[in-house]
């Protein structure tokens, strides 16, 4: 978002020109099941502000792709983590994602607060990965970072995504040591980006590709 409009084919194929292996979106179900790229639960429409639930994909702006089109414009090689607005578009996502065939389904990464419907997603496609983005990590969990980790363990899901400020030492061991990946988002300053990947954090969003892309090639890992 910070080169281009969030959640547009111009955002991730420049992502992709610069070197970028993966991208994050968010999707959600129009009127007629279509999964398409957009972020807030209502679009400014003709008339006023309406539902994307209640709008069809052929009435959206042009600006909002499907996912069909991004795969249909970028190509199924990008890894591609999808915050799951809508639960009912995980099922959509997976049929569009093997429909794009090559290697689509097995670079999915869904993504979700909740752990039930991560579980019940599994079902799906094996090929697929689980990611629980825990955005009440630090009221909730920070004291007890090894039993929740397990927790996820146990369920299928293989990614922990968390806030950047979230992501310490501790969690990031409970983690490795459980055989999960630790991702961090919310990511602005180079700094940060290099204290992550010191850490060893496995995965990091952020809107900054330029500065991420600097920090990943200059910035030793452990």
């Amino acid at each position: 978002m910070a080169h281009r409009r969030e959640n547009t084919l111009e955002a991730f194929c420049n992502a992709r020109s610069l070197g970028i292996g993966g991208v994050e979106t968010d999707i959600r179900l129009t009127a007629d099941g279509v999964p398409v790229l957009y972020h807030d639960e209502r679009i400014r429409m003709p008339g006023g502000r309406r539902l994307i639930a209640q709008v069809r994909k052929a009435e959206l702006p042009e600006h909002v792709p499907s996912l069909a089109d991004l795969y249909e414009r970028c190509g199924t090689g990008l890894e591609l983590a999808i915050d799951v607005l809508d639960p009912a578009a995980a099922a959509v996502i997976v049929a569009v994602a093997s429909e794009a065939g090559g290697s689509a389904s097995s670079r999915l990464w869904l993504c979700s607060p909740d752990i039930e419907h991560l579980q019940a997603w599994r079902r799906l496609d094996d090929a697929l990965h689980l990611v629980h983005s825990d955005k009440a990590w630090r009221r909730q969990h920070r004291s007890t970072a090894a039993t929740h980790v397990l927790r996820l363990c146990g369920s299928g899901i293989e990614v922990l995504n968390l806030h950047h400020r979230d992501c310490a030492q501790p969690v990031l061991d409970a983690c490795h040591g459980s055989g999960l990946q630790l991702f961090a988002w919310g990511i602005a300053r180079s700094s940060t980006m290099r204290r992550l990947i010191r850490l060893g954090v496995d995965g990091m969003m952020s809107d900054h590709v330029d500065r991420l892309l600097r920090a990943v090639r200059e910035t030793p890992s452990p």
